[in-house]
């Protein structure tokens, strides 16, 4: 069994240029099968120095083929000026002749100096890609070694990941690493198609049905004072609409993902959640982000539109009792509803909804089945954390000490991983508290793989979603990877 820390040792001390000690033939086979690592013989390697030795002599060659190149097109420009200008026409049959034949020549040499000069530039070119490869050999006994392209980025996989697979067989590395690619890879395909169909679905939908009834009450107000206005106001509540028509593509492909990562049939996840989504625009007057986050709630925990009717319950409850606004509350309250804790929803109006400025924070509390007490204790902890590091009370801070509080890690545990996440993401997120938490809270994995590993889900995602804001992007990409 080759150990993945005997081929990132191989790899390092090949990328350094200072093999040490000879590398096993096992590891080297392996390294050259799968492409890692380029292998010369002695022989191989001394042919190929001598061969990039005429580089300073094809390099003074093309120069001299451009020289001569130019001056023979200054001498075609010079010679065509003459048989254009008015002169020539003065000129004599005979001198007319001489004069297009020269121009003739000119051509013909202009023509053979392109064909020259491309022929030694890609001469040079097919050289200075031999010098690069002579360049990065790296003796080891009777053979020269340097790392392929490939080799360069499993270099820096084993670098990120040899904390936790240092002495795991190779073999099954490599294969954990592809099946993880691939498993990004489909859920990106798989929510490209849910996008594209929820999109459909939503786009007449408006985004703030709260919004616009009020408007549309005052409106009706105004026509009372003054019936002359009827004409501008119908203008701006139809401009209204339009504008709050539809939610946001990241909003959109969030959801999208989220849905990508459950097991079964594609078509009748798709088909559940539109009738889901169809159903809940007649539930209440949340908006309409909120009612696509109840509808993924509602399709993940395996509910159709008969559950609609008990989730009605829970909507109201939670407005009468913890104040909680209709525009938020279906996402809120389909949240408790399919919580695995069948208390969530006295927890969450008796203790967490006074605990915490963040709703959507008081609902993660309540479904965990953590014990009230400890959830509590943890909220305060990281809530005071997050204070020392300078953040001010807010939802976002509540709600990143809340994804905290459920996770098994400790503040001990968690504050330097944190820190180092929060540190990174900070560029590409105006307040990196939460995402930072979210990674945290991924146990498995330290802070440099999780990085890492949203990089590869970006890149991955990209070419689906290529319009997006960098930021969108980056926090599509913790959503792919939250829960894997």
């Amino acid at each position: 069994m080759v150990k993945c820390n005997d081929v990132m040792t191989a790899l390092s001390q090949i990328s350094a240029k200072s093999v040490n000690a000879l590398i096993s033939e096992d590891v080297l086979k392996l390294l050259t099968t799968n492409g890692f690592v380029e292998c010369l013989s002695k022989d191989e390697y001394e042919k190929l120095a001598a061969f990039v030795e005429s580089y300073s002599t094809i390099d003074r060659e093309v120069e001299e083929e451009q020289k001569k190149e130019e001056t023979d097109e200054e001498t075609l420009a010079r010679d065509e000026k003459k048989i254009h200008s008015i002169r020539f026409w003065f000129e004599g049959h005979e001198k007319k002749d001489i004069d297009r034949a020269r121009v003739q020549t000119d051509e013909q040499l202009v023509s053979k100096d392109k064909e020259e000069v491309k022929e030694k530039g890609n001469e040079l070119q097919a050289l200075i890609q031999k010098k690069s490869i002579l360049d990065r050999q790296v003796p080891c006994g009777e053979q020269y070694l340097s790392l392929t392209g490939t080799g360069t980025i499993m270099l820096h996989e084993l670098t990120i990941r040899n904390y936790r697979v240092g002495d795991k067989d190779f073999g099954e590395f490599l294969h954990e690493t592809k099946a993880t690619e691939m498993e990004l890879q489909a859920i990106a395909e798989r929510a490209n198609n849910y996008y594209s169909a929820i999109k459909a679905a939503t786009l007449d939908m408006d985004t703030s049905p709260i919004a616009a009834k009020e408007r549309k009450d005052s409106y009706a107000a105004e026509d009372d004072e003054d019936e002359d206005d009827d004409d501008d106001d119908d203008e701006d509540e139809e401009e209204y609409r339009i504008k709050s028509k539809g939610a946001e593509s990241s909003q959109l492909w969030a959801i999208s993902i989220g849905l990508a990562k459950l097991e079964g049939d594609l078509g009748k996840i798709k088909e559940n959640f539109i009738q889901m989504i169809n159903a809940l625009q007649k539930f209440n007057n949340s908006n309409l982000d909120s009612k696509l986050m109840a509808a993924e709630t509602l399709v993940a925990s395996g509910r159709n539109t008969d559950s609609l009717e008990a989730l009605t319950n829970v909507d109201k409850q939670i407005r009468q009792s913890a104040n909680v606004p209709e525009e938020l509350s279906a996402g809120i309250a389909a949240t408790i509803f399919c919580g695995v804790n069948p208390d969530a929803l006295t927890r969450f109006d008796d203790v967490f909804s006074k605990a915490t400025k963040s709703y959507a924070a008081a609902a993660l509390l309540s479904i965990s089945k953590e014990e009230q007490e400890n959830l509590s204790q943890k909220l305060d902890v990281f809530k005071s954390l997050f204070n020392l590091w300078g953040y001010s009370a807010s939802e976002d801070t509540d709600l990143a000490a809340a994804y905290m509080a459920v996770s098994k890690l400790s503040e001990t545990d968690a504050r330097e991983k944190m820190s180092v996440l929060a540190a990174a993401l900070k560029a590409e997120f105006g307040f990196p508290l939460v995402p930072a938490a979210i990674l945290t809270s991924i146990r498995a994995l330290n802070a440099d793989e999780l990085l890492d590993l949203a990089e590869k889900a970006a890149s991955i995602l990209q070419p689906f979603t290529g319009w997006l804001a960098h930021s969108e992007l980056a926090n599509l990409s913790i959503r792919m990877i939250y829960g894997q």
